[in-house]
């Protein structure tokens, strides 16, 4: 669509004839779609942020001022929406992994409740009287207590986000800690 023919019925489209923007949105698609795709990591999310930002285009087309670049503008559009959208994807993704996490520490406690041998039992023990003091409160407020993060974090001052991250780690250094003692009780390589 030339130039001038967009600027008709997007000035047409902008004085209330809803069919007027079928044409503009016919001949901006494929420029548009091209320039998502080069951002997105899923190809429906292509379909997806190219509607929204047509939609988006549409209510707000009264603030377009016909004669300068609707191509540039639709385009700021989409992306706008593209960033909303991997926000919300990495929201999303924190949240699985933060569920992962958490199904990970259920399934270390059920497998620790289920071997209730003395050997590893003591190699825990010993191992959590290694940990440091601020490391070993965490791990009883949190398993021994059952006190949420957020709450724990609250009380320490720090955020959650962190305090998952250091109990991710104290849960590693148990587990690595009990596995060599259990390696050296059965004659394996500390």
């Amino acid at each position: 669509m030339e130039t001038e023919d967009l600027d008709r019925a997007l000035r047409k489209a902008q004085a209330g004839d809803p069919d007027a923007f079928g044409p503009v949105v016919a001949s901006q698609q494929a420029r548009l779609r091209a320039f998502i795709a080069g951002y997105v990591p899923r190809a429906d999310w292509v379909d997806e942020i190219a509607q929204q930002a047509f939609v988006s285009a549409y209510r707000s087309l009264r603030s377009f001022r016909p004669g300068t670049d609707f191509y540039a503008w639709i385009r700021q559009i989409a992306y706008n929406h593209l960033r909303a959208e991997l926000e919300r994807a990495g929201r999303r993704r924190r949240l699985e992994q933060d569920h992962l996490v958490e199904l990970t520490a259920a399934a270390l406690e059920r497998r620790l409740d289920r071997e209730k041998d003395d050997d590893t039992l003591d190699a825990l023990r010993d191992c959590l009287r290694q940990l440091p003091d601020a490391s070993r409160e965490v791990i009883q407020k949190y398993y021994g207590d059952g006190l949420s993060l957020a709450g724990i974090a609250r009380d320490l001052g720090r955020s959650a986000d962190s305090l998952k991250v250091s109990l991710f780690k104290m849960r590693s250094r148990l587990k690595s800690c009990i596995e060599q003692k259990r390696a050296a009780l059965q004659g394996g390589t500390p």
